[in-house]
């Protein structure tokens, strides 16, 4: 057999190799392509303890502040609770806030009670309404990461939840109290809802 002959013999043999490898370089280059999907995913799963379905939390990436706030919605399916405390190992003080409008003025401080969760209903925290604050920040939350808190409920107890940190629109400058100071050093007492101060509150939160 002549020389030209062999290598007409093997060439659909190459070609047939050729492909293969393609094939599994293109299947490789694809699951990689869905790990770095899944691992920039800031999706928040639910979370549900007793009657109460935590859902769409999040926290508010920090600023210069030395304070950030979390949102969330929290539904009942059965009977009315109350959030009434929270915290987390990145603030030294978590307090439960709203904001109230005075005439023109809009303000934030503690929600006197907590707040309650209708039986069958929803509660929800967002931007401009009720919100977790987070002061006094031993680290400030970048966009991307996650952060735990602990919530605690009247009724159906503690549960820990890790929210990711998303960038807002309309981020504000250093949030100051009335006493030009930023709002993480108000030094309210703990579990003392609606002793705390109002605070003139920044755009968005």
């Amino acid at each position: 057999m002549s020389t030209l002959t062999r290598n007409r013999a093997f060439l659909p043999i190459l070609l047939l190799t050729a492909l293969a490898i393609a094939l599994v370089a293109v299947a490789c280059g694809g699951d990689d392509d869905d790990d770095d999907t899944d691992a920039g995913s800031a999706a928040f799963q639910s979370v549900q303890v007793g009657d109460l379905t935590i859902s769409d939390a999040w926290v508010r990436a920090a600023t210069s502040a030395n304070v950030t706030a979390a949102y969330m919605t929290i539904k009942s399916k059965g009977a009315a609770d109350t959030l009434i405390s929270a915290s987390s190992p990145i603030a030294g003080m978590v307090q439960l806030h709203e904001v109230v409008t005075e005439g023109a003025t809009s303000k934030m401080q503690e929600k006197p009670g907590g707040f309650p969760i209708p039986a069958n209903g929803t509660a929800e925290l967002k931007p401009g309404g009720w919100h977790v604050m987070l002061m006094d920040l031993k680290q400030k939350p970048r966009e991307g990461e996650k952060v735990e808190i602990t919530l605690k409920f009247e009724k159906a107890g503690e549960v820990k939840i890790v929210a990711p940190v998303k960038k807002a629109a309309g981020m504000s400058p250093d949030m100051k109290d009335e006493n030009g100071h930023g709002h993480g050093d108000a030094r309210t007492p703990m579990g003392g809802m609606g002793g705390g101060r109002a605070s003139p509150t920044p755009s968005g939160y």
